[in-house]
C-alpha cells in the first residue's frame, strides 16, 4: 500500500511540472509575438493541443500502472492467503508433535516462565493448564541445586541466538505441586530467531535408583557390605597423599586371610561360609575406629587401614587384639565354627608411592605368616623379597613366553538362553609353561598389566581368535554366523595404537569386522571419560562391537553410559552365582542392569551360568544370551574344531540346535 501512495503523488508533480512549463513558454511566446495578435492565436492552440497530448498520454501510463498495481496487489493476497494456510498446518502439525511427544514438554520464556505446557506435563505437575501457562516458572518444579545450573545454560543459549546453539542436558529433581520428587533428565534447546526455549523433561527416576545401585556395588561387597578392593585403593591413594603432606600423618595396612575356609565351605557348605564372613566382617569391625576401614578383597581375604596412628607398635597391638578376638568360636546354624586368621602387616608406609605396591607386601607378609603356622601376624620387612624375586622370575618368562609363542586360546561358548543355541564364543588365554605346565590368566595377567606386556599378549590372543574364527566360519558359511570376544584391559585400551593393532588383525586374518566384539571394563571406560568417547565412536565406525565386560563390579555414570555406543553388558557372574540364593539382592541388580540395558537399546550376556536354576531365572527375565560352565566348559582349539564338525553334519537351517546337546553327540 506505501508503494501505491508513493507512485500517484509521482504522477501528479509531474502533472504540475508539465502545467507550469507549458504556462511559462506560452508567456514567453506571448511576450515575444505581441506584434501578431494571429499568430499568437495558433501557438495558444499548438501548446494547448500539446498539453492535452501529454496529458492523455501521462492519463494512459496512469491508468496502466493502476491495473498493474492491481494485478499485483490481488497475486500477493493470493500468496498471503497459501502462506498463511501453510503456517495454520505447520502450527497445527508443531502443535500436535508437542502434544504428542511423550515426554513432558514446556516452552519457556526467557525469564523461564512457562508460555505453554503440554499434558504429560501439566499431569506430572499436579496443577491445571491454566495454573500453569504464563503463571509459573520452570524453576518452581526444580530443586535449588539445579536454579543456578539451568539459569546460566539458558543465559547461555540465548547470547549465541545467532548462532548455532545445541541442546543442554542435566539432571535434577522434579518437585510437583504436592512436594514429591522424582529424578528427572532436561533437555533445553532455545528457538532459533526468539527468545524461547524449548524444555523437555524425561523421568529417570528408575534408572537412577538402577545407577545409585549399581553404583553401591560397585564399591561395597554383595555379600558383607563392606567396602570393596576399587574403594579400598582410593582410600589408600589418600591416605600416601597425606603422608606427604603431614609430618606426624602416620598409617598401617594389614592383610587378612581366613585359615582354612575352604574347609568350611567343603564341609559345612557355601552357605555356612558365607555367614561366616559376614560375621567374620562384623566382630572384625567391632575392634576397630571409626576412622579405619576394612574392606573385602574377594573370597575369604580382607584388609584394613589404620589411619593417623601415633607409632609402628599401635599396628602391631591391634593385630594382636584382633588374633585374641578371632579365637573365639562364630555360632552359626546352631554350630560353633572357628575362623582364626592369618595378618600381613605393612608398618613403614613411607616408603611407598603406589597403593598396590603396599598391598603386595601386606599380602606376601600374610602369605609368610600362614607358612609360619597360620593364626600369626607377620610385619612386612626385606627379607620377604624373595616373592618379590620370583614376580621378578614370572616377569622374565612372560616375555619369554611372548616370543616363543607359549600362549593358547581357549574358547568358551555364548549362547542364545531361548534355545542354547550356540552365538559366539569368548576368547580366554592359557600359558602352556615348558616347566609349570598350563597357568590360567589369574596368575599372570596382573603381572603382565603391571610391566605393560598385556599389550603383545592381548594381540597375540586377537590375532589367534580372529584367524580361528574365520577359518570355522569359512566351514560353516551361512549355517551359522558366530562372533569371538576379546577381552582389551585398560593399559591396552587407551592406546593411541589400539585402532591400527585393531584394523591390521582384521586385515591379516580375513575377518569382517562386525563378526569382533571387543570387552571393555568399566573401570578402562572411565579412565579417560572423553578420550573414551572419541575412541568408542572411532572403534564403531570400523564396525566392530563394543562389550562392557563385568558390568556393575566398576563405576560407570549414566551420563556418559548415554553417550557411548555400547552394543552389549556383561552381567558378573557374582550376580548371577546368587540370583536364586539371595533375591532380595542380586536378583534386583541383575533386573535393574536388564532394565537399563533394555532403555538403552543394548543386550546383555549372563556371565556364570552353573545351574539349572540361574539359567530357568534368567531366562524368566528375558536376558537374551548367556555364558558358563551349565553350557559349556572353555574349549581348547582341537574340541572347537570336533564342534564345528558336529555342527556341520547335524545343523539344519530351520532348526537351532542346544549346545549341550551337540556336545553330547
Amino acid at each position: 500500500m506505501t508503494k501505491t501512495k508513493s507512485f500517484i503523488s509521482l504522477n501528479d508533480i509531474a502533472l504540475i511540472i508539465i502545467g507550469a512549463g507549458a504556462s511559462l513558454l506560452y508567456y514567453y511566446f506571448e511576450r515575444a509575438l505581441q506584434a501578431s495578435p494571429n499568430l499568437s492565436v495558433f501557438i495558444t492552440i499548438g501548446i494547448i493541443l500539446m498539453i492535452s497530448l501529454c496529458t492523455q498520454i501521462l492519463i494512459n501510463n496512469i491508468n496502466r500502472s493502476k491495473e498493474a498495481l492491481r494485478e499485483a496487489n490481488e497475486t500477493l493476497e493470493v500468496k498471503v492467503k497459501e502462506r498463511t494456510a501453510e503456517l495454520r498446518e505447520s502450527e497445527i502439525k508443531y502443535r500436535t508433535i508437542f502434544e504428542n511427544t511423550g515426554a513432558a514438554t514446556v516452552i519457556i520464556e526467557k525469564g523461564l516462565t512457562i508460555s505453554l505446557a503440554n499434558s504429560v506435563f501439566v499431569k506430572i505437575s499436579g496443577y491445571k493448564k491454566e495454573d500453569l501457562e504464563s503463571a509459573k516458572s520452570l524453576l518452581e518444579f526444580l530443586d535449588t541445586k539445579s536454579h543456578r545450573k539451568i539459569k546460566r545454560e539458558e543465559d547461555f543459549s540465548h547470547q549465541g541466538q545467532n548462532h548455532q546453539v545445541g541442546a543442554q542436558n542435566f539432571e535434577c529433581k522434579f518437585i510437583d505441586k504436592y512436594k514429591q520428587q522424582r529424578d528427572i533428565l532436561i533437555t533445553l534447546a532455545p528457538i532459533p530467531g526468539s527468545f524461547k526455549s524449548v524444555a523437555s523433561l524425561a523421568d529417570i527416576t528408575e534408572l537412577k535408583k538402577a545407577e545409585r545401585q549399581i553404583y553401591h556395588q560397585a564399591f561395597h561387597d554383595t555379600l558383607t557390605n563392606l567396602p570393596n578392593r576399587a574403594l579400598f585403593m582410593e582410600h589408600l591413594n589418600m591416605a600416601i597423599k597425606r603422608a606427604r603432606r603431614r609430618d606426624d600423618y602416620r598409617f598401617a595396612v594389614l592383610y587378612l586371610d581366613i585359615d582354612r575356609f575352604k574347609l568350611v565351605n567343603d564341609s559345612l557348605g557355601h552357605g555356612v561360609g558365607d555367614s561366616l564372613l559376614i560375621a567374620f566382617a562384623h566382630r572384625i569391625l567391632e575392634s576397630l575406629r571409626d576412622i579405619d576401614t576394612l574392606a573385602r578383597l574377594g573370597g575369604d581375604e580382607f584388609v584394613i587401614l589404620l589411619e593417623d596412628i601415633e607409632d609402628s607398635d599401635y599396628a602391631s597391638s591391634v593385630a594382636e587384639r584382633l588374633q585374641q578376638e578371632l579365637k573365639k568360636p562364630f555360632l552359626l546354624d546352631g554350630k560353633e565354627v572357628f575362623a582364626p586368621a592369618s595378618f600381613g602387616l605393612v608398618i613403614n608406609t613411607s616408603a611407598y608411592a603406589q597403593p598396590e605396591h603396599i598391598i603386595r607386601d601386606a599380602d606376601a607378609a600374610m602369605y609368610h605368616a600362614k607358612e609360619r603356622g597360620k593364626a600369626q601376624f607377620k610385619v612386612f620387612d626385606k627379607t620377604l623379597h624373595e616373592k618379590a624375586l620370583h614376580l621378578l622370575q614370572r616377569e622374565t618368562d612372560l616375555r619369554k613366553a611372548i616370543h616363543t609363542k607359549e600362549f593358547e586360546n581357549h574358547y568358551q561358548p555364548i549362547v542364545s538362553m531361548e534355545n542354547a543355541s550356540l552365538v559366539g564364543f569368548e576368547a580366554l588365554i592359557r600359558w602352556k609353561h615348558p616347566q609349570l605346565g598350563v597357568i590360567h590368566p589369574g596368575s599372570f595377567i596382573s603381572i603382565a598389566e603391571e610391566t605393560g606386556l598385556i599389550i603383545p599378549i592381548t594381540h597375540l590372543v586377537a590375532q589367534e581368535a580372529c584367524a580361528d574364527l574365520q577359518r570355522w566360519q569359512t566351514r560353516l558359511g551361512n549355517k551359522l554366523i558366530l562372533t569371538v570376544n576379546v577381552n582389551i584391559s585398560s593399559k591396552h585400551f587407551l592406546r593411541t595404537s589400539l585402532l591400527k593393532d585393531v584394523q591390521d588383525i582384521l586385515d591379516s586374518s580375513g575377518l569382517p569386522s562386525k563378526h569382533l566384539k571387543l570387552e571393555i571394563t568399566e573401570t578402562a571406560l572411565m579412565e579417560d571419560a572423553e578420550e573414551t568417547i572419541r575412541l568408542v565412536h572411532r572403534l564403531k565406525d570400523l564396525g566392530i562391537h563394543l562389550v562392557i565386560d563385568d558390568f556393575g563390579t566398576g563405576y560407570s555414570s549414566l551420563s556418559y553410559l548415554q553417550r557411548l555406543p555400547i552394543d552389549t553388558l556383561k552381567i558378573d557372574r557374582s550376580f548371577v552365582s546368587r540370583i536364586h540364593t539371595h533375591p532380595d539382592g542380586n536378583r534386583n541388580i541383575v533386573e535393574a542392569i536388564l532394565s537399563l540395558a533394555n532403555r538403552l537399546n543394548m543386550v546383555v550376556v549372563a556371565e556364570g551360568v552353573e545351574t539349572p536354576e540361574q539359567y530357568e531365572i534368567l531366562s524368566q527375565m528375558q536376558c537374551r544370551f548367556g555364558q558358563g560352565n551349565y553350557f559349556s566348559k572353555p574349549l581348547p582349539k582341537k574340541e572347537v574344531d570336533e564342534l564345528i564338525n558336529k555342527i556341520e553334519r547335524l545343523r539344519c537351517p530351520d532348526k537351532n540346535l542346544s549346545l549341550p546337546d551337540i556336545l553330547a553327540t
